[in-house]
């Protein structure tokens, strides 16, 4: 339990007066009008107030006192936290042959936030320099394992807008289909310049060498599945440590295609036709949001869907028109199709081969498929016919049974992802992207001078924006201070504190909240000599929870980038939150101590997961030897295993953690578990109520309008996951719905006389198990969900009928 803190002097002004009256008589006996309108009354009443002035002051000193053993003990307010987010540039049309096809976009590039009612402006920086590639998606191609689709052993799941230069994915997908399993393969295919003028040569374009960055968002919660079905989770994560997250993405090996046949590009694959790419990874296997970095040779050939060999588009489910005299031939046969030869322009037939002389004898010879035939063998048998040479738009204006694939015109390189052997997991993915790079809402600020030294002890100076920005993995303030003496200039270390330093140390300590830059006293750490300049070289500031703005909102383009069009976030930014209030300082601090920042017990992991900076956790429930399955369901009598269940603070109904927050959580509680322990974080699993029936008896002057309607709103109160329960603090994490406390609720609304036939029934409950019984029992780490539309409540008068 935790102790409170003391007062020194608990007197209040009241009892100042009285104090003083009381002792009126024993020093000063000839004062005898003790009336407020004494002007000696009047004094004692401003005395009683200046020390109980006083008082309040001397009060505090526990305050300070607690606040500087928390010092001791290291223990500190949490910095503001950086929302991060991931920024896509669109590059402008760089149609022409010599416009480049690469454009840097350099490290700490900004964007602003486009909203006018923002207080301050509030820029986000890219963590990185990315290469963008004027390149776009032209298709992407999984495997289609469901059984009844054998005959097509391939799915497209784009559409490409070739006016627009863009990719749409139809839905969520597999990477590596629905089944997956070794060998299955992911096929990528990426057009350079995809803005194209049809007048200028393109021939000597070659995709660029180099680091692709492809972007991976996964599929959440609440977004929707595959079949377009919003998915209300939970959605589980395995806390991986770094090793295991490298060996997760090694299950895939990726290549380019470098095959001179079109055709071997969907067959099996011939490892001479695929040259491997070295990768760095960290969506541990296409599983998490993040990056895939692809070393791209030189040289890499180019094919367009049209020239793959109609098999190919078969595999695709598609049905490409004739490129041979044979298929054309076919084609003719084929009763699906209306194919009327004669409605070929004469530029067509002359392309196939046939002489100017013969065409009009062609184009009407023979009204039989079987005389077509004979007379196009005839042709080819004299002058020899190329099918191939009528383009594709005459064939898909002649007849519709042809297919036009939703990808671009354009030759494409290909890569491909194999898994090398089978998943754990098999998560969605809602889509791809080229040219996203990660961003911090923090700002750099460059060479500000802070003032001169003057030779005195423990000299402080004041930058002059605030916060400091943390790194959040190496949890050090991104700052270079600079100090020069006699024409030198050194950079200055900066440490927690001035502990095991000494008067030759060039150290400083930075107070990151208040932007407060302090030096040594001469013993402990070096004092600056007199008329030293002070500059902050480079330091970012920026944070706090304003930062999390939502998708396509951060779209001002800051810094100059000529060859940019623009720019746009796709997902929320998270992650962002302000300084850590003193008072919650204070309250963490026994639960620091206690820990020792190491999570061993049920209960260490639930109060860590709660620390978690940027995530805002209502509630976090640790359940030992717990694990998640492959499907995402808690699995028991898992030895070595523990999963937290974390409740999010939001205004869904049913709240569930993001990705972004299931993985900050991951990463701050595996700096805390022993290494031998399989962690997971996960979401809760929400009861549902299926059905929830009363009959109130009100009073003879209630309104029964407001009876019911009180007593609904008290229902979704109670059952509510974050205000629910019999303390108003959530619903508790596996809690049991009692009956009895149910009817208390509703027998203390003004109004209520009785409450009577209260009826439960779950979800997936046969109404026979929900008969009479005093309590249901919840599954442990569950949570109960009472949807609105499922109460039921009859409200009469009492001795009277239903209303």
């Amino acid at each position: 339990m935790t102790l409170p803190t003391p007062k020194l002097d608990n007197r209040t002004f009241k009892e100042l007066v009285d104090e003083a009256r009381d002792r009126i008589p024993r020093y000063t006996p000839e004062w005898t009008n003790f009336n407020d309108s004494d002007p000696g009354m009047t004094m004692v009443k401003l005395h009683a107030w200046l020390t109980e002035t006083l008082l309040y002051q001397l009060n505090q000193l526990p305050d300070v006192n607690h606040l500087k053993f928390l010092e001791l003990l290291h223990v500190s307010r949490e910095p503001a936290r950086a929302a991060s987010t991931e920024l896509s540039f669109s590059l402008k049309k760089l149609s022409g042959p010599a416009d480049p096809l690469k454009v840097l976009i350099p490290r700490q590039s900004q964007v602003g936030v486009d909203d006018p009612e923002l207080e301050q402006p509030l820029i986000f920086e890219t963590d990185y320099t990315l290469t963008a590639l004027n390149a776009a998606l032209g298709a992407v191609l999984i495997p289609n394992t469901a059984p009844e689709s054998a005959p097509n052993p391939y799915q497209l799941i784009t559409e490409y807008d070739t006016k627009q230069a863009t990719t749409t994915f139809l839905h969520a997908f597999h990477p590596f289909g629905p089944k997956p399993g070794s060998g299955n393969r992911c096929l990528i295919g990426l057009v350079p310049r995809p803005h194209r003028n049809p007048k200028e040569d393109y021939s000597l374009d070659s995709f660029p060498a180099g680091q692709l960055d492809l972007t991976v968002f996964a599929t959440g919660v609440f977004d929707r599945d595959a079949d377009g079905e919003i998915i209300q989770g939970p959605r589980g994560e395995r806390c991986l440590l770094p090793h295991e997250a490298t060996r997760a993405g090694q299950r895939i090996d990726w290549s380019a295609f470098t095959g001179t046949e079109a055709g071997n590009l969907l067959a099996a694959p011939v490892a001479a036709d695929w040259q491997t790419l070295d990768v760095g990874d960290d969506t541990a296997g296409l599983t998490n949001s993040g990056h895939i970095r692809l070393e791209i040779p030189e040289g890499l050939p180019a094919y367009s869907l049209d020239q793959l060999p109609r098999s190919l588009w078969e595999a695709l489910g598609l049905h490409k028109y004739p490129t041979t005299l044979e298929q054309l031939k076919d084609d003719l046969r084929d009763s699906a199709l209306t194919l009327d030869t004669s409605a070929l322009s004469d530029d067509d037939w002359m392309a196939m081969g046939v002489p100017e002389a013969e065409l009009n004898d062609v184009k009407s010879c023979c009204e039989s498929v079987n005389g077509i035939i004979e007379k196009l063998d005839d042709l080819d048998d004299s002058v020899g016919l190329t099918v191939g040479n009528v383009p594709g738009s005459s064939w898909l204006a002649l007849d519709a049974g042809y297919d036009t694939p939703p990808v671009p015109p354009y030759p494409m390189i290909w890569l491909k992802a194999e898994l090398n052997e089978e998943p754990t997991r098999n998560d969605l993915i809602n889509e791809l992207a080229l040219n996203t790079v990660p961003a911090t809402a923090a700002v750099t600020r460059l060479a500000e001078r802070l003032g001169f030294g003057n030779g005195r002890p423990a000299q402080q100076f004041q930058l002059a924006r605030t916060p400091v920005y943390f790194d959040p993995d190496t949890r050090a303030p991104d700052l270079v201070l600079e100090v020069e003496e006699s024409g030198t200039r050194r950079e200055w270390r900066r440490v927690d504190d001035f502990y095991g330093t000494d008067a030759a140390s060039e150290v400083f300590v930075l107070d990151p909240i208040e932007g407060t830059v302090s030096f040594g006293d001469g013993k402990h750490g070096r004092i600056p000599i007199a008329g030293a300049e002070i500059i902050a070289r480079r330091y970012r500031y920026g944070g706090g929870a304003i930062g999390n703005v939502g998708p396509g909102s951060i779209t001002k383009l800051k810094s100059p980038l000529p060859r940019v069009d623009k720019v746009s976030n796709r997902v929320k930014a998270a992650n962002g939150e302000d300084a850590e209030p003193l008072e919650d300082t204070r309250l963490r601090a026994s639960q620091s101590l206690k820990t020792r920042d190491r999570a061993v017990t049920a209960e260490d992991f639930s109060e860590l997961a709660r620390q978690t900076r940027g995530v805002a956790i209502q509630r976090a429930y640790a359940l030992p030897r717990y694990r998640l399955d492959a499907s995402g369901q808690l699995e028991a009598d898992a030895d070595g295993a523990v999963s937290v269940v974390i409740l999010p603070v939001t205004d869904h109904p049913t709240p569930q953690p993001s990705e972004a927050q299931l993985r900050a959580v991951c990463a701050h509680l595996n700096t805390c578990r022993l290494v031998t322990t399989e962690l997971y974080v996960t979401g809760p699993e929400y009861t549902r109520v299926a059905t929830l029936k009363a009959t109130i008896e009100a009073g003879a002057d209630a309104d029964l309008k407001a009876v019911q309607e009180n007593a609904r709103q008290r229902l979704l109160e109670y059952f509510h996951p974050l205000r629910g329960g019999n303390d108003g603090r959530g619903w508790p994490f596996g809690e049991d719905i009692l009956y009895g406390h149910v009817y208390q609720q509703l027998l203390t609304l003004p109004g209520v006389g009785r409450v009577m036939d209260l009826y439960l029934q779950l979800d997936n409950e046969a109404a026979s198990d929900a008969g009479c019984r005093d309590r249901i029992e919840i599954a442990p780490g569950n949570l109960v969900h009472l949807p609105a539309d499922v109460i039921q409540l009859s409200v009469r008068y009492q001795h009277q009928g239903a209303s």
